[in-house]
């Protein structure tokens, strides 16, 4: 497998992540937080970046 077929199959799965990630800031920024602060929720969504913004979206959004 060539490095061009490589970035071509993990492409799709950056930018998900990519787009999970501005979707949680946005939300995290606009919408505030249940439960930690608003750094923490942003540091959590870059870090683990599959597991973070979907454990914000479960357990971190304010509720209305």
């Amino acid at each position: 497998m060539t490095n061009s077929e490589l970035v071509l199959i993990l492409s799709p799965i950056v930018i998900i992540q990519l787009l999970m990630f501005a979707y949680c800031a946005y939300l995290i920024t606009k919408e505030g937080v249940r439960n930690l602060n608003k750094p923490v929720w942003l540091l959590i969504s870059l870090l683990f970046q599959l597991i973070g913004p979907i454990a914000f979206i479960m357990l971190g959004r304010k509720e209305n």
